[in-house]
């Protein structure tokens, strides 16, 4: 009886491995182009195709992947040794001239979103088949982990298909190679079987994009789908009900958190014409964290699938500092903050006022942009900012809009507050794209959006990136931190949201904090 129990579990995921497994995101692929967008739904779908010399395992290490390993010459000088018997999808080997073509890509190209991660790249080149010789500008202590972001592509194949047949036909070396993509709904890949690595369980994926959060949840009930990510607190009780699938969920590092204009004294976006703009002065800024109610935010919307933020890095990061605390709720004492900052209601109606550029007074209105699907409840988070704003006297309203219309609007300025969410386990990437000053080539500050800009914290900043030992260089963090998060109020941490994934019962996997759902990591139970 046991045999034959055993013979019919082996047969039984034999069936499950050749049925196509489809996994249903909040989002799809802006682009199947490797280096060309930054942002973890994209890179989701990509890392299936394409792989990087190495990668952060799930407990946070940088683990090698394409990498055999790596050996510091100097400062500013690398040698990168690679895995032997590697091939692309199109059979081809790959080869040193490949990595080091795919780098320089990542860090020069004029369209690269990866420049924040190897842009101190000034040269990477082959030495022989499996070594790659790389020198940075800077020293770059974080140069492996960096490393991460450079999707290793085929040269020759580009070369001769050009960038807009790579994105038609896209070939890496990754578990899954291409058949099918249709933008802005669905990818459909086969496993590679030559692949140099473990191989993928399920020999068909399709990746399917459903923006809304019960229409996934409905897919995983009517078997539509059979993985899908962000399920919705509101909906966990619903999924456990249904007897053919369940919610698995672990603590990530996103933070959910708010910016505000940092630049611009008149003619902000999200403010009456005219109006002076307020948080232009910290106090301002500190006034609205105090405002906000997370705790409630935390029990109320996210059905305590968040943890409330201190700060903007998580205590899983470098440079996090137990000692920063988030600014105590006490909506009183931030109404009194901005009425002793010259922003009182002096008509009697409750509202509070700006002065105007021509020495008038108007209503203080204030705009609040936020995505509607990007991230958990995003859209209600928002409403409930502003509801908190309108209690001490801002006349808040919320523009909600989808993602594909709210990021272009907020990497061109159009906005004076917005609620947004960064995810990363390098913390020095973490500094130099939103904590430091904007720099003309775009290496520093490339999402610094509203422009906040502190020298002192520039300075630590380039500091500790260049710096190896890391008890030093988590200590310059700290110091940078406290400066732009107490000092300044650079941004507003709302909370780090859980990583949330609902999959039928059959099915094993848990969740990455870093939020990348990949098909290559579930298995049958």
């Amino acid at each position: 009886m046991r045999r034959l129990l055993v013979i019919f579990t082996l047969i039984a995921g034999a069936a499950l491995a050749q049925k196509p497994l489809v996994i249903a995101y909040q989002g799809g692929a802006v682009t199947l182009d490797p280096h060309m967008r930054n942002e973890t739904t994209t890179l989701s779908w990509q890392q299936h195709i394409f792989e990087t010399p190495f990668f952060y395992s799930p407990d946070g290490k940088v683990i090698p992947v394409l990498a055999k390993s790596i050996e510091q010459i100097d400062d500013n000088t690398w040698k990168l040794y690679l895995k032997s018997g590697v091939k692309f999808h199109d059979g081809s080997p790959m080869t040193a001239e490949d990595v080091a073509f795919s780098i320089m890509r990542a860090a020069t190209h004029e369209k690269s979103q990866m420049k924040g991660y190897v842009g101190k790249i000034i040269e990477a080149k082959a030495l022989d088949p499996t070594t790659v010789l790389i020198k940075t500008k800077v020293p770059d202590p974080l140069l492996p982990a960096h490393l991460d972001h450079a999707a290793v592509i085929p040269k020759a194949y580009l070369e001769r298909v050009g960038e807009a047949g790579f994105q038609k036909r896209p070939i890496g070396t990754g578990p899954y190679k291409f058949v099918s993509w249709l933008n802005g709904d669905h990818l459909n890949l086969e496993a590679f079987e030559d692949y140099w690595g473990p191989k993928p369980t399920f020999k068909k994926v399709k990746l399917v994009n459903i923006p809304n959060g019960a229409t996934r949840v409905a897919a995983l009930l009517s078997g539509e789908a059979d993985v899908v990510e962000k399920v919705l607190p509101q909906d966990f009780a619903r999924v456990e009900r249904s007897g053919t699938a369940t919610v698995k969920q672990t603590p990530g590092i996103r933070i959910i958190y708010i910016a505000l204009d940092y630049w611009r004294e008149y003619g902000s976006e999200g403010l009456p014409d005219g109006a002076k703009n307020p948080f232009l002065d910290p106090r301002a800024r500190k006034a609205i964290a105090m405002a906000i109610d997370e705790v409630a935010i935390v029990k109320k919307i996210m059905g305590g699938a968040a943890t409330v933020a201190e700060q903007f890095l998580a205590p899983v990061h470098e440079g996090y500092d137990p000692g920063i605390r988030r600014f105590a709720y006490d909506p009183k004492a931030a109404r009194k903050i901005l009425e002793d900052l010259g922003y009182g209601d002096t008509n009697g109606d409750g509202w509070l006022e700006l002065p105007t550029k021509d020495g008038g007074r108007v209503t203080f209105k204030l705009r609040i942009d936020a995505p509607n699907d990007r991230y958990l409840n995003d859209a209600k988070i928002a409403q409930a900012l502003a509801s908190m704003l309108r209690k001490i006297g801002i006349k808040a309203e919320v523009n909600a809009v989808p993602k594909k219309v709210f990021f272009p609007n907020m990497t061109k300025g159009h906005f004076t507050m917005y609620m947004a969410g960064w995810g990363s386990m390098d913390s020095i990437n973490t500094a130099l794209s939103l904590f430091h000053s904007k720099d003309a080539s775009g290496l520093y500050g490339r999402f610094n959006r509203m422009r906040y800009k502190n020298p002192e914290v520039d300075r630590l900043i380039e500091e500790a990136a260049k710096t190896f030992d890391k008890t030093r260089r988590d200590a310059l963090l700290k110091k940078a931190m406290r400066i732009a998060m107490v000092e300044d109020v650079a941004y507003i941490p709302l909370h780090y949201e859980n990583v949330i994934a609902g999959m039928r019962k059959g099915l094993n996997y848990q969740p990455r904090p870093d939020e990348y759902l990949r098909a290559f990591d579930i298995r049958p139970e």
